[in-house]
């Protein structure tokens, strides 16, 4: 199941060596290709696999997948709060109160960075390399992917960054000035264009580890809805191209939501992959948990650990340890109605105390309840080390495909189409509730975009769902805020940091600030409009 990772047992002298290329790094001094020289190196099949192994690696830092990125960045919305008392959100992403020197920023930024440049690499020194070229195809297209891939991930985040398309070789010439938003947008959509027909098409249908056809094209939705919306405002041709992929996707006819709504999360927690459904399109695989195996085989992931659900299990060998600190708003809470599945998957309906047995949440107590989804008591390996995981995260799912497939129809063509129906049913059945019809333009976009709260929270796209939308501050900072003055909002310690983060909450926090660490060594680069 780890296939992608194996190489890296073997690779440490790549990855050492790429790490100490980034373009961002202020502490650099040593030349690159000191330890791998690309002449010697991207020589055949072998070599160029644990180069492309650690291209895909960065997905499962602690920085990017693991934590930064999907949890502190990412995952702090109208749906979903940081469940701590106000102080421990001070100078804190997950409370709007951060800058640019924030270390989660910075540590999310340089990984992204040493990942694009590791692709860089790569795609620069793989022609040489004697290997069939059907093979090498493939790995130019995962590669160039992948790196378009996180620089969409840093446009989407801090809005203006600089596109970097050649490996860093020299400290004194590095930097770069950020290319507008919309330049780099187009920029991102024509290379992850040029990979659709680069990428396997087959062999790798069934692992959401590796880039396929599908996850090209789905990500190719996505980031089309981003040019269609705000800031960009593309409008109905970038809606239009976005239905278009989402609609190849779909007519692939490889993926299909399975019944049971609980499998797909108990797979992502204990390595399994649902190859009947093939719902999980692609997703960051994480292994080992620092100690379990004692072969030193591990990722840096907390998933099921600083998100999940709250469990206070006091041993190794018990159910896991999870902190819980993402718990759903009553905006959350209130979308659900009350015959949907989806709703005690989302949000736990019980905690597990430290002698490992569960206590059901009482009918009062709503907004204590955390994350549902990654739950570390579906973790089969028999040793859970506190803080490191092995289970993984999805980054698209079948159910993510089919709404923006939905959102897309109805925003190109200013009303529903019977697609855009069969797509929002489709998801709507599965969560045994009923389906919508007769709907106008507007009424369906709101449907779709409650459809995507219920389907998708916690999954790192709510607070992007929102910026595209144009409407981060007032779901934030008015409706959250209001949500928190409802009676049936918890007033102890850990529930009132909402309130501050809600209140908190401007214009500028749509983006990231530039970290203070990069403009300090790219005198070329500013600071973006939203944080000067």
């Amino acid at each position: 199941m780890k296939a992608i990772y194996k190489y890296l047992q073997t690779v440490g002298l790549v990855i050492c060596t790429c790490l100490m290329l980034s373009a961002c790094d202020d502490f650099l001094d040593t030349k690159p290709y000191d330890f791998v020289a690309p002449e010697t190196f991207y020589t055949n099949e072998s070599e160029c696999k644990m180069a492309l192994a650690g291209v895909y690696y960065t997905l499962v830092y602690e920085e990017i997948y693991g934590n930064f990125y999907s949890c502190m960045i990412s995952n702090v919305d109208d749906l979903s709060y940081y469940q701590r008392n106000s102080g421990a959100l001070t100078s804190q992403v997950y409370g709007n109160d951060h800058n640019a020197g924030n270390q989660h920023i910075w540590g999310a930024w340089e990984v992204l960075y040493k990942g694009i440049n590791n692709a860089n690499m790569l795609l620069e020194n793989i022609d040489n390399a004697d290997m069939e070229e059907s093979v090498k195809t493939r790995m130019k297209g995962e590669a160039k992917f992948l790196r378009a891939y996180y620089h969409f991930l840093l446009v989407q985040g801090w809005y203006e960054v600089p596109l970097r398309k050649e490996a860093f070789k020299d400290v004194n010439n590095s930097p770069l000035e950020a290319t507008s938003h919309v330049e780099a947008l187009d920029w991102i959509i024509q290379e992850m264009e040029d990979c659709v027909d680069m990428v396997d098409n087959s062999d790798y249908d069934l692992s959401p580890s590796y880039v396929k056809k599908n996850t090209v094209m789905g990500i190719l939705a996505r980031v089309y809805l981003w040019r269609a919306g705000y800031p960009a405002n593309g409008g109905q041709p970038y809606y239009a191209k976005a239905a278009e992929w989402a609609k190849k996707v779909k007519d692939s006819n490889k993926h299909r939501l399975n019944p049971d709504i609980y499998v797909l999360w108990k797979n992502l927690a204990s390595d399994q992959y649902d190859t009947e459904y093939n719902e999980s399109i692609w997703e960051a695989e994480f292994i080992g948990n620092r100690s379990a195996d004692g072969l030193g085989n591990y990722t840096d992931g907390r998933i099921g650990n600083v998100i999940g659900n709250l469990q206070q299990c006091a041993t190794t060998t018990g159910t896991g340890y999870s902190y819980g600190f993402y718990a759903a708003s009553l905006i959350l809470w209130d979308l659900f109605e009350e015959n949907d599945l989806r709703r005690d998957l989302s949000i736990a309906p019980y905690k597990i105390n430290n002698k490992d047995e569960k206590i059901n949440w009482k009918d009062t107590e709503l907004v204590q309840r955390c994350c549902g989804k990654f739950r570390r008591e579906w973790e089969t390996s028999s040793y859970k080390e506190k803080n490191w995981t092995p289970e993984n995260y999805p980054i698209l799912r079948y159910a993510d495909v089919l709404l923006m497939l939905a959102e897309a129809e109805n925003e190109a063509n200013q009303g529903p189409t019977d697609l855009a129906y069969e797509c929002i049913n489709t998801i709507r059945k599965r969560a045994g509730i009923s389906e919508l019809s007769g709907l106008s333009y507007v009424d369906f976009q709101q449907a779709v975009r409650d459809e995507r709260a219920r389907e998708l929270c916690f999954e790192s796209l709510r607070k992007y769902d929102l910026v595209r939308w144009g409407i981060y501050v007032e779901a934030i900072h008015d409706k959250l805020g209001a949500a928190t003055q409802d009676s049936r909002w918890a007033t102890g310690n850990n529930y009132i940091g909402a309130k501050d983060y809600a209140a908190r909450t401007q214009e500028k926090h749509q983006f990231l600030p530039i970290p203070t660490k990069e403009l300090d060594v790219n005198g070329k680069l500013q600071q973006n409009k939203y944080w000067q």
